[in-house]
Parts: C-alpha cells; structure tokens; sequence
C-alpha cells in the first residue's frame, strides 16, 4: 500500500496496480491485527492449518488466525486430538461473540461424493455462507467449500469426474495485474488439484457471460492430454470484492499431494496422476513450483481485506447462529 497526495503525477498509474491512499486516509487507517477466521473441515485438521500458516505467514500484516469448528458435527476432524480442538479452536458464534471476523477462509472436506444436503453440518454451512455476504469483509472457499459455496450461492451444480484429478497443472492468469487478487503472478502458473467432482463448468462460464462472477484461473491444458478430464476455471471471484472461490490448493506444501497420494492407495482407490511425481516410478516429490504464486496470492488476499478494513466497506453486525 502507497500513501501519496492526491495530485501526485503517479498516483492515477499507481492505483491501477496497487492500493494508494491519501496521508489523511493513512491517519485514520486501522492497524489493528487482522482477525481471520480459518473453518477448519479436514479431519487432519493440524496438517491443514500447517499449510494455510505457511501460506499466510509471509504476509508483513499482523495477522490473527482463528480456528473455527462446525458446532453441530459431533467429531470434528476424526484423524485430530480432542484435546487440540478444545484447546485451539472455536464455533463460529464463539469467535464473533466478543469481536467481529475481518476475513473468512473454508477449507475443503473429503465429502465431495455426497450431495450437498446430504452432509450432517449442511444447515450450520449454510447460515455461515450467508452471514459472510454482509458481515466479513473477503472469504475464501477451498475446494469442497468453493463447490458448496457456489452451489448455494449462484446454484451451479457439482459434477462427478470418471476418475479422481490429482497432481500439479498448469494455469493461465486471466486478469493479471488487472485484477487485485492475481496481480504479481506470473501469466502461466502451476497449481496443485485433488478432487473427484468439479463444478458445472458451463453454469460457471454462463454466469461469467452475466458479470456475475469473475473468472481469475483457467486450466492451460487441453482435455486430451487429461483423458479428457479437463481441469476448466478453478479459481473465480464474485465482482462485490467479497468472496474468492479457488478449487485448487495454493496452501499445499511439496509433500501433501503425495500423502494424499498414498492414503487413496492404501484404500485401493485408484486414478491417473499428472505432471507431480518427477520419475512416476521412484515417485520422487518435486519441489514446490507454485510457492511464489501461494505467497502472492494469499498476500493478495489478505492485503485486500486490509484495504476494505480500512474503507469500512461492510458495516458488522453479530453473528447469532440460531437466528
């Protein structure tokens, strides 16, 4: 962020690429630490709070992470400490009780065979999704929550892969620096994808057509070379500023595709792996090509909350589960 008068000569150019504030803006800015509210769905619940760390760490923000737990699902996170959990995470009433959240990520969950209203916590998911539209300045979705967000929000529907995509893929960046959230990454980027289902991709680019989300990611490849798996838009914002939607994993470190790897082996289940291992017969782990990317991209995200913190864009309210 810049602080320049307003009649300086680069500040209209500036603006075009980072956020530029007033010195009079910059003396009524909030520096206070940001509040970031992490619902954690991953039974591993401490190997993903180890990748979104690493993946927000870099930030020169103070940043607070709150670690948040579904109240209505008797075991959160089932491979975790009970002693953990209590110790370390909250419901979401719980942690807007005192203070608001600034901003929200959703991490995906191993449930993506299920229909949507067939997952026990749907109901609670449901009330949290809303509240973020007008009460958390920016949220992210993960993966399964990006599909159940957008489902619930814009309706497109999940669709079943024949076969599991897993591995390391190449994307091109829409917008560029055009965009607040993609500007800084490099045209072509790589990211990580480990999923069964994708959603509507035609729904998703009709909406596109709409303006009423904005497309951010898209897959380089071609579907031949996926088996005709295509891997489409994974990552997608709405226009409002409020909500990114990314169905691939950023947050990954080099080794968590690979145990996600070996944990389908170890219950036969069985799909094509592309572009991950470096010799798929010593299935040597290659290094993390996308961790530039992770760092500019949940900077991105984190600075823009800041910005809207201090525009005070979304005026907060308490949250009330039950209402």
């Amino acid at each position: 962020m810049l602080i320049l008068n307003e009649n300086h000569p680069q500040r209209e150019k500036l603006g075009r690429v980072t956020e530029v504030i007033t010195p009079s803006e910059a003396d009524h800015a909030d520096i206070r630490a940001l509040r970031l509210g992490i619902l954690n769905l991953m039974p591993m619940m401490d190997e993903t709070e180890n990748d979104i760390l690493q993946s927000i760490g870099h930030s020169v923000l103070q940043i607070e992470p709150i670690w948040i737990k579904i109240a209505s699902r008797e075991k959160s996170g089932k491979h975790t400490s009970i002693e953990h959990i209590k110790n370390f995470y909250v419901t979401m009433e719980e942690a807007t009780k005192d203070k608001n959240l600034d901003g929200l990520i959703i991490t995906g969950a191993p449930i993506e065979l299920l229909d949507f209203e067939e997952v026990e916590y749907w109901e609670e998911l449901k009330k949290i999704f809303d509240y973020t539209k007008d009460h958390i300045y920016l949220s992210m979705f993960l993966c399964w929550a990006a599909m159940a967000a957008a489902y619930h929000q814009y309706g497109i529907r999940k669709i079943k892969y024949p076969t599991k995509l897993a591995g390391v893929f190449k994307m091109k960046n829409i917008h560029g620096d055009n965009h607040y959230l993609t500007k800084g990454i490099n045209p072509h980027l790589h990211l990580c994808n480990s999923r069964s289902t994708d959603i509507d991709q035609l729904k998703l680019k009709e909406l596109i057509q709409q303006g009423k989300i904005i497309k951010l990611l898209e897959s380089d490849e071609k579907p031949e070379a996926l088996a005709r798996q295509e891997v489409g838009i994974t990552t997608f914002a709405c226009p409002e500023f409020n909500a990114v939607y990314n169905l691939g994993h950023f947050e990954y470190h080099e080794n968590t595709l690979h145990q996600e790897i070996e944990r389908d082996k170890a219950k036969e289940i069985k799909y094509p792996i592309h572009n991950y291992y470096k010799d798929s017969e010593t299935q040597e782990i290659p290094k993390i090509s996308w961790k530039s990317e992770r760092t500019i991209f949940y900077g991105n995200f984190l600075n823009l909350i800041y910005s809207l913190m201090n525009q005070k864009k979304i005026p907060h309210k308490q949250f009330k589960l039950s209402t």
